[in-house]
């Protein structure tokens, strides 16, 4: 038996070799982190995560030429959902150990329980759909990348030492991504991606006879380097999205350099903490850099940082701009135009940049569909295929040609489900992270490590819940993911006993689960 086991997974390599050389090295990885699985079953849900967060089995699944120009969704690239089927078994083997090995039960918390409300509130809102096709693969996609991920994910994280080590994992491919970027700027290697790992986009502005010019690379620099405004794309492919996913990171590589004991493992999160830094830099994503100024005044007021950790990010942040993303500064600077298209005036001083014309024109739109559809909006996905050019040309400020989505989540969310969804939305945040500060407040004084993984969870969700007023739900394993390990983190510090170590290192090499 166990030759005919070698035999038939030898053809099976040789067949994915003929296939493709990056499938078969990732049928071989899968297959040796199986193997260790059975002796440690927790680093298959480390793995796991660091395989979705780093979005690397998704790049592995795609030629150099598709990487920049297929979206990263399960319901648009069906590779994407044999990407995360895959990585689920990787999850598998951690849950049947907690199950048969550990004699535990399976979890079924709030959060997961509202998840499933709001999968009821999909369905619903997909009856009365014009395109049922197109509305059934977002709800497949909602159960692919977030109701399924987020039930094994919080039935596999139940201790303290596994959390601990998620929070590594996460800050591991954080710091991948962001040191690639970094490393791409300060070698002037623009036109190279790295497998997928580094890709870049770019800006649209308007020219002196108001047409719309990309600023997409043209050629190519004496150096190699590619011209134009660039900005860091990450492996998504999409630089406001590649912000936000650094940004949450932020908040757990202070809480491990907060609360580790080892230096060296406080001088790692420092380097991580760096490298994402410099990688949200890069993105000059303008929402979500408004998003960290504020996230940085919360960690101060929550005593996640002290003021004198505060200036010393803040002079970090001056001599990063300074080196790698002057532009940074400009483009700030074109927030103060945004005033005379919020408030309607007139544009004679300076006109706003087509990119927020563009947001706002798409969350107007979004606005006014929910005005006409208010209980159960018109449908997962069918905003952007059937809402956003004509009710984009209503708003009356630019012509609308391309079917885009909704900048904003929660408007988003409005025009697709109604208030239905959008109430199953927010209490999904609000039990999460109500959860999470009860956390803090019980352990604020007894035990400050622990209020402060709660205080980093928080600030985590509190990111996202901010940059998402700029930015739709595409790549939705990323938002479930962090509300998986989130629920996860305040439930393990609320179950954590009185008689467990005060003052346990952030690194700790206790039980694993």
């Amino acid at each position: 038996m166990v030759l005919l086991a070698c035999a038939v997974a030898g053809f099976g390599i040789l067949f994915l070799l003929y296939q493709s050389a990056m499938l078969a090295a990732g049928a071989l990885i899968i297959g040796g982190v199986l193997a260790l699985m059975f002796r440690w079953p927790e680093i298959g849900t480390l793995v796991a995560l660091f395989a979705i967060y780093s979005n690397v089995g998704v790049l592995a699944m795609r030629s150099q030429g598709a990487i920049q120009a297929t979206a990263g969704s399960a319901d648009q690239n069906p590779r994407i959902a044999i990407v995360l089927a895959a990585i689920a078994l990787l999850l598998f083997v951690p849950l049947v150990h907690q199950l048969l090995i550990r004699k535990e039960q399976f979890i079924f918390d709030r959060g997961f329980v509202l998840m499933v409300v709001f999968f009821g509130a999909l369905l619903v809102s997909s009856l009365f759909a014009r395109d049922g096709r197109l509305a059934g693969a977002r709800v497949a996609g909602y159960l692919v990348e977030g109701l399924g991920p987020y039930f094994l994910l919080t039935n596999v994280v139940r201790d303290l030492s596994t959390l601990k080590r998620a929070t590594w994992a996460l800050l591991l491919a954080g710091s991948l991504m962001g040191g690639l970027t970094v490393y791409q700027r300060a070698t002037h290697t623009e036109d190279r991606i790295y497998g997928g790992m580094a890709q870049m986009g770019t800006d649209v502005t308007l020219t002196a006879s108001g047409q719309e010019r990309s600023l997409r690379p043209s050629g190519l620099t004496e150096r190699g380097g590619a011209e134009g405004q660039l900005r860091a794309a990450g492996p998504i492919g999409e630089t406001n999205r590649y912000a936000q996913i650094l940004l949450v990171l932020l908040p757990l590589a202070v809480l491990a350099f907060r609360t580790e004991r080892s230096r060296t493992l406080r001088t790692l999160a420092l380097v991580a903490a760096s490298l994402i830094l410099g990688g949200l830099l890069l993105t000059y994503s303008r929402g979500t850099l408004l998003a960290g100024l504020v996230m940085f005044g919360m960690m101060a007021y929550m005593g996640l940082l002290k003021p004198r950790q505060v200036l010393i990010a803040v002079l970090v942040m001056g001599v990063l701009v300074a080196t790698f993303a002057p532009g940074v500064i400009t483009r700030m600077g074109t927030l103060g135009p945004l005033k005379s298209l919020l408030f309607r005036t007139n544009f004679t001083s300076q006109v706003p940049d087509t990119s927020a014309v563009h947001r706002y024109v798409l969350d107007a739109a979004a606005w006014h569909v929910f005005l006409d559809h208010p209980i159960f909006g018109v449908g997962p996905g069918h905003f952007a295929e059937y809402y956003s050019i004509p009710y984009g040309n209503r708003i009356g400020l630019i012509e609308a040609t391309k079917k885009l989505l909704a900048h904003n989540l929660y408007l988003g969310t409005l025009a697709e489900t109604g208030v239905t969804g959008f109430a199953c939305l927010l209490a999904i945040f609000f039990v999460i992270m109500q959860g999470l500060w009860k956390e803090r407040r019980r352990w604020l004084q007894s035990r400050p490590e622990l209020a402060s993984l709660a205080t980093a969870f928080f600030l985590c969700l509190c990111a996202y819940a901010m940059s998402a007023a700029f930015i739709h739900l595409s790549y939705q394993r990323y938002f479930w993911l962090l509300m998986a390990l989130s629920s996860a983190a305040a439930r393990i510090v609320h179950s954590t006993r009185e008689q467990q170590a005060i003052g346990e290192p952030f690194l700790s090499e206790g039980k694993t689960s």
